[in-house]
């Protein structure tokens, strides 16, 4: 399996960029409440993943009238929906995983949400949190911003206590520096050349890209 997106419950972009990868993906998992909003916007799901809390009781009369694959856990449990919805994804062993919805009003699941791009990194698979026009990737060692453009903003956000960094590309370089997790040094950068690089030559941190709106 090569795609895996999962809808979680969190704040939603447009319903066209939901569609958009969706369509693109090989398998869509919708965590608990992330169906009701997948099922407003016409989006596809092969499973349902949750305690189902959050589902109001016609909602989960059309998930099973529909047929789709349920995993269905007790209210009182040591996860959150969306980690068992990302260990489902991981099991299958895909190549990426993109998480929509996975941030919002809930600071404490923002937090641990961000948090969870580790398991991708252990597991070995490409995880991102997609937010509006914003992408969070967990970045250890060497690693290309594919999709930048020219005037996009890129924060770098250590998640440890310190990331020793150097980039190509960005408006302010940084040369073999370390970030601190106590610091805002790494926020607010801007894409001048292409490609973006950006390499921590140790410790792990996050690098959250703004796509720069396009007028038109």
């Amino acid at each position: 399996m090569d795609r895996i997106v999962i809808l979680a419950n969190g704040t939603w972009s447009t319903r066209t960029q939901i569609r958009r990868h969706a369509a693109a993906a090989d398998f869509v998992i919708a965590a608990d409440g992330g169906f009701a909003k997948a099922r407003r916007a016409r989006v596809r799901v092969d499973l349902v993943v949750g305690d189902f809390d959050s589902l109001a009781p016609g909602a989960f009369r059309a998930l099973e009238r529909a047929g789709i694959e349920v995993r269905r856990h007790p209210v009182e449990k040591d996860a959150s929906d969306l980690e068992l919805a990302l260990d489902e994804a991981l099991a299958r062993r895909p190549r990426s995983v993109t998480i929509v919805g996975a941030l919002g009003a809930r600071i404490d699941h923002t937090l641990t949400n961000i948090h969870l791009l580790e398991r991708g990194a252990a597991a070995g698979v490409d995880v991102r949190l997609v937010h509006g026009a914003d992408t969070i990737a967990l970045i250890e060692g060497p690693s290309v911003l594919a999709d930048a453009r020219v005037g996009d903003r890129v924060s770098l956000v250590p998640l440890s206590e310190t990331a020793r960094v150097s980039t190509e590309g960005l408006r302010y370089p940084l040369r073999d520096e370390v970030l601190r997790r106590c610091a805002s040094r790494g926020v607010s950068n801007e894409v001048a050349a292409l490609p973006v690089r950006i390499d921590a030559a140790a410790g792990r941190l996050i690098a959250i890209h703004g796509r720069r709106e396009v007028r038109r």
